[in-house]
């Protein structure tokens, strides 16, 4: 039973009506769920402004970097059934990858490298700490919806290290190598694995790589930020859409499409403890390892991260195998529980797990670049939630700093 005040909650929808839609954000839904039962469900807003289409409880959105707790489960699935350690060798898997280098200096004609300091385990690319980037993605982008797995692996074997695998934590491509891996693996795509021991199992029907035709029409647009014009416009169509076209690579980093309620029901089986409807997906200590921190000796992406993750609000902030975990809410200047799992993808969409308070949010929109992304992703934190708890004087409102760990630019695919 839940001790959310839903009178109280609706503040949460009022506030997001009146201070995003539509000059800002064209829609956006909100799920909120305690002991797997939903307290509160929002929706406001259009999913297509140009043909007039609102968003919906079975709008399908494109949840990006959402895709990767699903991709790192299935890994921990495979180690259950003793076909891959997170110790093992990445090489083992991609042979083509013996011979890494680490960049030093020079530009693109005369590159500096040496070998790296150890070699690249799986544990590295679970944690983003593998020495990869988002940039080497970049080098090949264009060509990418061409290209088969295999080619672009061979592609990355050519392009250094930005640095030696463990030394740091710099979010990257490694959780689609990742995704390339399970197929290596399981000799199947990584959609039909997804599906066969996740997606399928959890009644995720609405969750996939590529958009079937019969469902376009509860797909949402895509909008991006014009700085420019200082407005958003459309970015991806979603009646002209590659995702509702064949994906020869299933991106197991930033792919998916799914709905609200198909993500909660992800959420939910983390709350359980890889078990939903007396179906067991994962044990629940593989589970719970999954999601607990990985960095050593308990630093926080603050003082192992490079670039904007070592900035002061990653203070207290640990990484799983699968996304962001709190280690020590004093240091985030925050009253989120130790243990809290999130992460979120490039288009606004985001997720939180608190199993010490059972409480699951899922929120679902379409933009990519949002200037004013701090402040949404304060008013739809997990503490602005707990803030509307019926038990008197037990939550406080957390420092808006806090809600950096979630800006935009952190979930770049």
């Amino acid at each position: 039973m839940s001790n959310i005040s839903v009178n109280r909650l609706e503040k949460l929808g009022e506030y997001l009506s009146e201070k995003y839609i539509p000059e800002s954000l064209p829609g956006c839904s909100i799920l909120v769920s305690q002991n797997n039962e939903e307290v509160y469900y929002f929706q406001t807003g259009m999913r297509d402004n140009e043909k007039n289409k609102p968003i919906e409880r079975d709008t399908i959105f494109r949840i990006y970097s959402m895709t990767k707790p699903i991709t790192s489960m299935a890994i921990m699935i495979l180690m259950e059934r003793g076909l891959i350690k997170i110790s093992d060798e990445v090489e083992k898997y991609i042979p083509e990858w013996k011979n890494l280098s680490v960049y030093q200096s020079g530009d693109s004609n005369n590159k500096v490298t040496t070998p790296p300091k150890r070699k690249m385990i799986i544990h590295d690319l679970l944690t983003h700490r593998s020495g990869l980037t988002y940039d080497q993605y970049s080098r090949f982008a264009n060509e990418s919806e061409n290209l088969s797995s295999d080619e672009c692996i061979k592609i990355l074997s050519d392009i250094p290290l930005m640095f030696s695998p463990g030394e740091h934590f710099n979010y990257s491509i490694s959780t689609d190598i990742l995704g390339f891996i399970i197929e290596r693996i399981s000799k199947q795509s990584l959609a039909d694995f997804f599906s066969e021991n996740i997606l399928n199992p959890l009644e995720m029907k609405d969750t996939s790589f590529q958009i079937l035709s019969s469902k376009i029409k509860r797909f949402s647009s895509c909008y991006i930020y014009d700085s420019s014009a200082n407005r958003y416009i459309l970015e991806d169509d979603s009646n002209n859409s590659k995702y509702s076209k064949i994906q020869k690579i299933n991106w197991g980093g930033a792919g998916l499409t799914s709905t609200i309620d198909d993500y909660m029901k992800f959420c939910n089986l983390i709350q359980n403890n890889g078990s939903i409807k007396e179906k067991n997906i994962i044990g629940s200590n593989t589970l719970n390892y999954m999601i607990s921190n990985q960095l050593e000796n308990g630093k926080d992406l603050f003082k192992i991260a490079k670039g904007k993750w070592s900035k002061s609000p990653f203070k207290g902030i640990g990484y799983s195998l699968a996304g962001s975990v709190v280690i020590d809410p004093i240091a985030n200047m925050s009253t989120r529980s130790i243990g809290e799992f999130s992460w979120g993808g490039a288009a606004e969409t985001l997720f939180w797990v608190d199993k010490k308070e059972n409480i699951s949010v899922v929120f679902m929109a379409q933009m990519l670049g949002f200037p004013k992304d701090q402040n949404l992703k304060d008013y739809t934190d997990l503490n602005f939630i707990k803030k509307f708890n019926s038990t008197p004087g037990k939550t406080i409102f957390k420092p808006v700093e806090a809600s950096e760990i979630f800006s935009k630019e952190d979930f770049v695919d």
